[in-house]
């Protein structure tokens, strides 16, 4: 049986791995079982629209950091988005009122008794608007009209700066959630939300599903369209370059990267939509996007995906980000 072009080149790239070598096998489980630190995947990003759900979704239009693997026993792999956190050196993340809308339904109030749902986020004037319905022995709609700005320690301050209860208006934020505030903070410490006040503190690190991304927060700006995050750790490492010159794409350079049953050493790998400009793209998934593209690999032994944008297989609401406006 002839082998397609394409498997042969796949092939190609990770017959290293694969030769029968006990001194190779011993030396890459030596690599894997480094610690955690160790083996970092450099990765640079732009023009990415970043899905961690359907609805959740991270507009990159520029980022650089490192991949960094959560257990020592485990590199960096596509197939476990736990199995990596995202250590952001510099970039510009944009979110949509409906993929902020999303966060809150399915990530930050999702829980057995959560007091507040059916959250929906409008941005307005530089102020981030929020309704929805919370429940105080009845259900009461409510809205809170709140800026936003950026702690000391790089994170997020929501200052609320009206709300109202019904048609009642309340004096702040304490007094509107009352013990509900402190349940959302004590029973769900992993989703990035404490208390200052009348003020909402918001960890980048553990706001979102994983990858968790950890980063240093430097300023924050709202406009009609998105809210935008403006990260810079004081690290700035040279510029990667791709060994494909595209728009949109997603490269990854050193350190050890696993995905499906391969694993890359020294990793080498840039990912590509097919869709001008911008790239939708599902780590969740990733299989769907890759089996329905195609790989190169380079003259330096790296590999080229050419993936199907993930547009092509569901009809994404709004809450997808334009990551180039």
């Amino acid at each position: 049986m002839k082998l397609p072009a394409t498997t042969i080149c796949v092939l190609a790239c990770f017959a290293a791995d694969f030769r029968p070598s006990t001194a190779t096998q011993q030396k890459r489980l030596a690599n894997e079982l480094k610690p955690a630190s160790a083996g970092a995947v450099s990765v640079q990003i732009k023009n990415v629209n970043l899905l961690l759900t359907p609805k959740i979704v991270l507009g990159i239009g520029a980022l650089r950091g490192q991949l960094h693997r959560t257990r020592s026993d485990i590199p960096v792999t596509f197939d476990d988005s736990a199995s990596f956190s995202v250590q952001v050196d510099s970039a510009e993340i944009r979110m949509t009122s409906s993929s902020l809308s999303a966060l809150m339904n399915e990530y930050v109030f999702d829980y057995k008794g959560a007091p507040v749902r059916n959250v929906a986020v409008k941005f307005q004037s530089g102020h981030l608007i929020q309704t929805g319905i919370i429940h105080k022995g009845i259900d009461l709609p409510f809205q809170v009209d709140a800026s936003l700005a950026v702690t000391r320690d790089g994170k997020i301050r929501v200052h609320t700066e009206k709300i109202k209860a019904g048609r009642l208006p309340v004096r702040g934020l304490l007094h509107f959630l009352g013990e509900d505030l402190q349940k959302l903070i004590s029973e769900n410490p992993g989703r990035g939300v404490q208390a200052d006040g009348d003020d909402l503190i918001l960890a980048p690190s553990s706001l979102t599903p994983p990858p968790h991304i950890h980063g240093n927060v430097v300023r924050v700006s709202v406009t009609d369209a998105a809210l935008v995050l403006f990260f810079d750790s004081g690290r700035h490492p040279a510029a990667l370059t791709p060994p494909l010159r595209s728009p949109a794409y997603i490269y990854h350079r050193g350190g050890i990267l696993r995905f499906g049953k391969l694993t890359m050493n020294d990793a080498d790998l840039e990912i590509v939509g097919d869709r001008p400009g911008v790239f939708d793209f599902f780590q969740r998934e990733y299989k769907k996007q890759l089996i329905a593209g195609y790989s190169k690999n380079t003259a330096a032994g790296g590999l080229i995906a050419h993936m199907a944008d993930y547009s092509h297989f569901e009809i994404l609401t709004d809450a997808r980000n334009s990551a180039t406006r």
